[in-house]
């Protein structure tokens, strides 16, 4: 019996692991990225298209690129179809034959020569017509016949059979047929008929008989149906197998035997046959794919095709194409299915250098839902000179089967960093190679233009670059930003932005800026430090250390940072468990809003501590009073903690109370000991409240005195008395993780006066189409967290690639991009 593996995969962008060449791996992703300038590669003195001797010292950069703007250097690169030749049509296999007949002779669908007594080869479809017969009255058809073909087992779905025979009638002279519905078939599907590459292509859905039957059995059926004066019916025995098992394998395995056919009504016989040839034609149906073609060609473009980003527009007008057309490019053509085209370079000579990759452009322009490996893909392949064996560059046998109609740079199309792929030819370094790209279609109907290769380049990014000086990090309280800025280098250097979200030690990408001296971080959160570091890159070069890390806190206009204390722990303050620690805070103006604190913690058990926060007025002793917030928060971290309470404390009178009660481990509050001392602290005790003056607790109050009016002491100190913008109008942040497998976090803001509209959340993949609705209905203002696990709306998983998540109210739609990676 067969064994089929079955993979569980990934459209934009299918991943397989596998263990032999046959079967293909489909890997599709696509990320976003911020725009940049163009930049293109453009270095003909080292496009070397013949092989050399690299014996200099090779100090990094390109090795050889091809953009195939010079003639005289892409006639060089050959074409070639591959397809698998077409088979010689198979002769007729129906045979009248007397081994064990029913009486006398029968006909019988076999190779005499094969196994026992005769039997089936892989890959058959055998028919057997009746000449035409006219059916003037209601008959029934009746015939003999035993069996013995592949057992139906281990089937994959759609399909419950793998070889297998019916019976079907046709009313236009052969040109179509119909499978009767004989209710003694026993499966529904069989893959021999069916599928498109391994069987005959008439798709799910044929049904037959399929395994063993030893006797001879009679069926029967009504024709009634098709009984007429002057439109005669033919009827067709049809006999298939796959590409795997046959007798050849199981010697037992007889074929198919029929004998005393008989097309009867109940006052005369229409057709009979007993075993002699009698009109019957026995041939053979087999399903032949069309061939391939030579496609693959250079083109010039009349009308660019756009580029996904500026950067990733190609070098001058010419580009390589598999696709049907002249010297230029057609749009609206296409390529042919069932093809498998290659086109390899000349030899590459590569310096004794390592790293060493391979990069280009291309733009994928071929779409198929169907499910891998019944789909278009590519991959690009190397060789030895001195070898013939063509092979995987990754070290994982990919291919790629993503469908987008402009240009892309592979690299970053897979999310790889700047001066990085995952084609890495390190280990054929100090030798010549040759590369080439080769294309695959599949059996169903070409839709798009083909797949187009631009800007091919070997680099080896090993040149040291400086890294960016004078970095640093500056609050925008107008609109809740940070900018990063730094001493401009040179217009061609790239420059990454990495930052750690509030004040953590892992920094991630959030910016690319080519040629320019800062960058705004607009995706931040209010209040919270963030630290960044600046890494310079030349394309194919090389690139820099990262650069001095600075950080920030941005505090909105409309708000004030309250505190008594210089900022910098001088020690801490043991409290005891369960006791509260306390700042007052006397606001020069009424009234105000208080939601969120700063605290800086030390010491004490760091892995899931926990503390109580709460904000109280203040009593007519001066002291605590009435709580009007509580927080209970675990996780706190030695430093600066922000802690935001889930709804504002307005006060409006005397002033508040900022206190935190620690639990068992949890860390201390730390103290400030510089003079001078405010005398702001106090520490709860057994007996009650004590007032300190000697330390300040450095707790910091965020405040919202935007509600004071204008003669007050810190209008110089907030910038400005305009109410804060946050949480005012709809915001859709950035989904986090990105890329992710399988699931992500989408957080979109709600703003009051949208309270009453009905706000979506839908994700759509790259054709526009609705993947899946993630919220739709009214909520509370504020801050809403969905996350997306990466399924359809039937609970399907989906493919890899690029998606748009879209909120959208009666005023707002905002949309952004997220790349699912598998």
């Amino acid at each position: 019996m067969k064994t089929f593996f079955l993979f569980s995969g990934i459209l934009l962008f299918f991943v397989f692991s596998i263990s032999t060449a046959a079967n293909k791996v489909s890997k599709q992703v696509l990320k976003e990225k911020p725009a940049q300038t163009t930049f293109s590669v453009n270095n003909p003195q080292n496009r070397t298209l013949t092989a050399v001797n690299v014996n200099f010292d090779f100090k990094g950069g390109v090795i050889w690129g091809e953009s195939f703007e010079t003639p005289r250097r892409w006639a060089m690169w050959e074409s070639k179809d591959l397809t698998i030749p077409r088979p010689k049509p198979i002769p007729s296999q129906w045979v009248l034959d007397s081994w064990d007949a029913y009486d006398g002779v029968s006909w019988r669908c076999a190779d005499l020569s094969l196994g026992n007594n005769g039997g089936y080869n892989n890959h058959w479809y055998q028919v057997l017509d009746t000449p035409p017969i006219l059916l003037t009255e209601n008959a029934t058809f009746s015939f003999y016949h035993r069996y013995w073909a592949e057992e139906p087992t281990g089937v994959p779905d759609p399909y419950d059979a793998w070889d297998g025979m019916n019976v079907r009638i046709s009313t236009d002279s052969g040109a179509t047929w119909t499978v009767l519905p004989f209710n003694t078939y026993n499966v529904t599907s069989i893959w021999a008929f069916g599928h498109p590459e391994q069987g005959h292509n008439e798709g799910p859905g044929i049904p037959g008989w399929a395994g063993h039957k030893d006797a001879w059995t009679r069926e029967s059926i009504d024709l009634s149906d098709y009984t007429s004066a002057d439109t005669p019916v033919m009827l067709r025995f049809a006999f298939a197998s796959d590409m795997a098992y046959c007798t050849v394998d199981n010697p037992d395995m007889f074929g198919w035997e029929i004998d005393n056919i008989e097309v009867k009504s109940a006052n005369q016989t229409f057709f009979s046959n007993y075993g002699t040839e009698d009109g019957m034609i026995g041939k053979s149906n087999e399903y032949i794919p069309p061939p391939g073609g030579d496609l693959w060609h250079v083109v010039k473009f009349d009308e660019p095709i756009p580029a996904f980003t500026p950067e990733f527009t190609p070098f001058g007008r010419y580009a390589a194409v598999c696709q049907h057309g002249g010297r230029t490019y057609e749009p609206d053509s296409t390529y042919n299915p069932y093809m498998d085209n290659v086109f390899a370079t000349g030899p590459i000579s590569l310096p004794n250098a390592s790293p060493i990759y391979l990069d280009f452009k291309y733009v994928p322009d071929f779409y198929d839902l169907n499910e891998f490996p019944d789909v278009e893909f590519f991959r690009p392949e190397v060789r030895n000179a001195d070898s013939t064996e063509w092979e995987w560059i990754e070290d994982q046998p990919y291919v790629y089967s993503f469908g987008f109609n402009e240009w892309l740079e592979f690299s970053w199309t897979y999310g790889y960093p700047m001066n990085m792929s995952m084609f890495d030819l390190s280990r054929f370094a100090g030798q010549n190679i040759y590369l080439r790209f080769r294309f695959w279609s599949d059996y169903d109907q070409p839709l798009g233009s083909g797949l187009l290769i631009d800007d091919v380049v070997i680099y080896s990014p090993t040149r040291d670059v400086p890294a960016p000086q004078n970095v640093q990090a500056t609050a925008n309280p107008a609109d809740t930003s940070i900018t990063v800025s730094w001493d401009a280098m040179h217009n061609q250097v790239d420059y990454f932005i990495y930052r750690a979200d509030h004040g953590a030690n892992n920094f991630s990408l959030v910016g690319h800026v080519k040629g320019g001296t800062q960058f705004k971080d607009k995706e931040i959160d209010p209040f919270y430090v963030y630290n960044y570091y600046v890494q310079a890159f030349v394309h194919y070069f090389g690139q820099s250390v990262p650069s001095d890390t600075v950080g920030t806190y941005v505090i909105p206009e409309g708000y004030v940072e309250m505190a008594y204390d210089d900022g910098e722990a001088d020690g801490y303050f043991e409290s005891a468990s369960r006791k509260r620690v306390a700042v007052k805070f006397i606001p020069p103006g009424f009234p105000v809003e208080i939601s969120t604190i700063r605290i800086y913690l030390l010491k004490g058990d760091m892995h899931g501590s926990a503390g109580q926060f709460t904000i109280t007025d203040i009593d007519d002793n001066g002291l605590p009073g009435a709580i009007l917030q509580r927080k209970n928060k675990s996780g706190l971290s030695e430093g600066f903690n922000v802690i935001e309470f889930s709804h504002p404390a307005t006060v409006n009178s005397k002033g508040f109370f900022i206190t935190y009660k620690r639990f068992n481990t949890s860390p201390y509050v730390a103290i400030d000991t510089d003079p001078e001392i405010d005398g702001n602290t106090y520490v709860e005790t057994s007996s009650g409240w004590e007032r300190h003056t000697d330390f300040d607790a450095i707790i910091h109050a965020f405040v919202n005195i935007s509600g004071m009016g204008d003669n007050i002491d810190l209008v110089s100190a907030a910038g400005s008395t305009k109410p804060c913008e946050i949480a005012k109008k709809f915001t859709l942040n950035k989904n986090f993780p990105n890329p992710f497998n399988p699931s992500t976090n989408i957080v979109f803001n709600v703003p009051v006066k949208a309270a009453d509209q009905t706000v979506r959340l839908d994700v759509f993949n790259v054709l526009g189409q609705r993947v899946a609705t993630l919220f739709n209905g009214t909520t509370s203002p504020g801050l809403h967290t969905v996350r997306w696990n990466g399924v359809n709306q039937s609970g399907k998983a989906v493919p890899s690639g690029i998606y748009i998540y879209r909120l959208s109210s009666r005023t707002t739609s905002i949309t952004k991009r997220m790349l699912l990676l598998k």
